[in-house]
């Protein structure tokens, strides 16, 4: 059964058309079938559906490395650099932050919290005008404010970073701790090691 796009921005046919563009746009990289599938959580026979019907479209390109078929962005497309800004604002946040926040130390987790989250969980509301991310951790603040700077500039809205410590977290004592952990949130990436 099909799931119906995240009401963040209904344009979209569907969750998975939304994470196809959001991995091939944002970050520009090629991808195969199969990692797209698992990173998408559906099975590889709907993906390769929905990938020949986005190539149909010209939307996305491909080329094959053995038995494999590498998926990326179509760079030829005349509305190329629209539909990549497009996706990027609108779909991409938690991909453009697990980015930016690559080389800040100190992070242990990462979040994106508040409207941008609860419309991306379905809730329906208005457009959001910022991001809320959440760290957890010990970063070095001057780090984490030049990473949320770069990440605003391409995502086209603050970015309102808010740091708490592991054991504020794992306590969930206080009334704003309490309220993330009931509400939506979309999990930044983050690559191995960055914590201190």
């Amino acid at each position: 059964m099909q799931q119906p796009p995240p009401p963040i921005f209904p344009i979209f046919r569907s969750r998975i058309t939304c994470a196809v563009l959001t991995h091939t746009y944002v970050g520009d990289k090629e991808h195969s079938i199969t990692a797209l599938a698992a990173a998408t959580g559906t099975d590889s026979g709907t993906m390769a559906r929905e990938v020949s019907r986005l190539e149909r479209a010209g939307i996305l390109a491909s080329r094959h490395v053995g038995r494999t078929k590498l998926v990326r962005a179509n760079h030829a497309a005349p509305f190329y650099g629209p539909l990549r800004d497009l996706v990027t604002i609108i779909l991409g946040p938690a991909q453009v932050l697990s980015e930016e926040l690559a080389d800040v130390e100190g992070i242990e987790e990462a979040a994106i919290f508040g409207s941008w989250a609860a419309r991306i969980h379905g809730e329906s509301g208005p457009t959001p005008v910022d991001i809320d991310l959440l760290i957890i951790g010990r970063p070095d603040r001057d780090d984490l404010y030049d990473a949320a700077a770069r990440a605003k500039s391409r995502l086209g809205r603050e970015v309102n970073a808010v740091v708490v410590t592991r054991s504020r977290w794992e306590a969930n004592k206080d009334g704003f701790i309490r309220e993330l952990h009931s509400r939506p949130v979309v999990a930044v990436p983050l690559p191995h090691g960055n914590a201190a």
